[in-house]
């Protein structure tokens, strides 16, 4: 399963039909030709073949069948494919794949964006992003709506909120509206701040790497992507890029370090980058960096043994031919961290991990063990357990929800640590565990603090701050279990502290 795609059985259909039509070396002409021939539609054309590549449709079960035949795909795939395409959400250049939902027909994100929640909507910050990024570029609404991932009708009642508040101006081409951004507003200044450090990463990501000979794909994970699907949680203060290089080329070292240096002055937090594997399957040395290491190398969290990453097969043995990025608008990959997918561990972000650690047991906050107990499963277990049933007596009591919540998440810290050989020593505060387990794998676990710190205030229900209600159960609930999916992932590959 390519990870990247986060519980998708397939990649996207466009990207199914962009790779088999390399492989059989047909141009986007031939394959129109070809179509047309044997489904005795003259009307087919190139311009439909594009717009499946692009994502920009979906064909109907009836064209899924005759490219299954032209294209030597099986029909199964193909169907699977156009089902991920669905579920793919579009921001810009940003492309990301909703993940199954344990129950219920899959739905993209829509409402109050995670990544950045002042925002009325997903479609609002998507027109903000292009308008703002690009205040020498007039747009069409139709261009808006696909920049935004929203209908026309959408993208037309936000952008005219956002010209009444002075934040766009338009102006009529014809029958054509025309929005940009009022760049003589000083009070633009801090918006488009806003916008670039959020959802400003892919284009700015994709601008600076995608210039960069010998890069084919471009995928943004990490705690970005979680916001960008809706995942909620803290802020990410790392920007991790995950690059695959293409056949031909291998990019220069000294070349994506000036990428990421760009990167990081145009977005003001830190940007890490790793070169994961190549299209053929085969993995190039190296691993994660971050121009914000002491040494600009490679660190390691400590107890943390090498991982390997999957890459996409059409076929056994038979890998997916990746298209060379284009320099204009390379399209930036959104890939959530999955149950299969351990991210690579940043350089900078968690290089103290282990000497807090150190410093804890020093100070007789954290103690070691080993022996059948040194062991996260049971943690792992039992935290599910508190999930399904918040679950279950949500609706009659939030409350109590929250705090089993609450509970799990601290177990899925417990773990982890138990899989080193540690546990909070007798009478430690209780912020060790979120402390240790943060300094040591990421604020991805950020979770675990802010819910311990919810916690603490809810055993003051004193005031209206300190109710819980059925939808802070809801917000929360998705991204534990996700954690403790991440924790099973990880604790495997835990050897004992010191």
């Amino acid at each position: 399963m390519n990870p990247e795609f986060h519980g998708a059985a397939e990649p996207p259909i466009g990207q199914l039909i962009r790779s088999a039509r390399l492989r059989l070396h047909m141009s986007q002409y031939t394959l129109a030709d070809r179509l047309a021939a044997v489904s005795g539609k003259p009307t087919m054309g190139r311009d439909r073949v594009a717009r499946w590549e692009r994502g920009r449709q979906v064909p109907r079960h009836e064209w899924r069948q005759w490219l299954a035949v032209v294209l030597e795909v099986p029909v199964q795939r193909l169907d699977a494919g156009a089902a991920t395409a669905r579920r793919q959400n579009r921001l810009g250049q940003a492309a990301a794949v909703a993940p199954l939902p344990e129950s219920g027909t899959p739905r993209r994100p829509q409402g109050t964006p995670a990544l950045l929640p002042v925002f009325r909507s997903r479609v609002q910050a998507g027109i903000l992003a292009a308008t703002l990024l690009n205040p020498d570029r007039a747009f069409s609404l139709t261009e808006l709506a696909e920049h935004a991932g929203g209908s026309l009708a959408s993208v037309s009642k936000e952008a005219k909120l956002l010209e009444d508040a002075g934040i766009l101006t338009r102006r009529n081409d014809g029958a054509i509206r025309l929005m940009r951004a009022a760049t003589d507003r000083p009070t633009l200044a801090p918006l488009t701040e806003l916008i670039r450090g959020t959802y400003g990463v892919p284009q700015i990501v994709g601008e600076e790497f995608g210039r960069v000979a010998g890069v084919a794909r471009i995928a943004l994970t990490g705690t970005w992507a979680e916001r960008f699907t809706g995942v909620v949680g803290p802020e990410p203060d790392v920007i991790q890029v995950r690059l695959t290089p293409d056949h031909d080329h291998t990019p220069r070292r000294p070349e994506l370090l000036a990428a990421a240096r760009r990167a990081e002055r145009r977005l003001h937090r830190r940007v890490a980058f790793a070169v994961v594997g190549r299209p053929d399957g085969t993995r190039r040395p190296g691993g994660t960096t971050s121009t914000g290491g002491p040494a600009n190398g490679v660190v390691a969290a400590r107890g943390l043994r090498p991982t390997t990453l999957v890459t996409v097969r059409t076929r056994p043995h038979e890998p997916i031919r990746i298209p060379r990025q284009h320099g204009a608008e390379p399209v930036v990959h959104i890939a959530p961290p999955a149950r299969s997918d351990t991210v690579p561990v940043s350089a900078g972000g968690w290089t103290g991990g282990a000497s807090l650690v150190a410093e804890l047991l020093a100070g007789s906050r954290l103690e070691l063990f080993s022996g059948p107990a040194a062991d996260g499963r049971p943690y792992f277990d039992q935290a599910a357990h508190h999930l399904a049933a918040a679950e279950d007596v949500m609706a009659a009591s939030p409350g109590s929800a929250f705090v089993l919540v609450c509970q799990a998440a601290e177990l899925v810290g417990c773990g982890l640590l138990a899989a080193q050989g540690l546990r909070p020593a007798a009478g430690a505060d209780g912020d060790v565990v979120s402390r240790a387990v943060i300094a040591q794998f990421g604020d991805r676990f950020g979770h675990l603090e802010l819910l311990h710190r919810r916690l603490l205030s809810l055993a003051h229900p004193v005031g209206r701050d300190n109710r819980v209600a059925a939808h802070d159960v809801e917000a929360a609930l998705p991204a534990i279990r996700s954690l403790v999916q991440e924790a099973r992932t990880l604790a495997p590959q835990l050897d004992l502290f010191g």
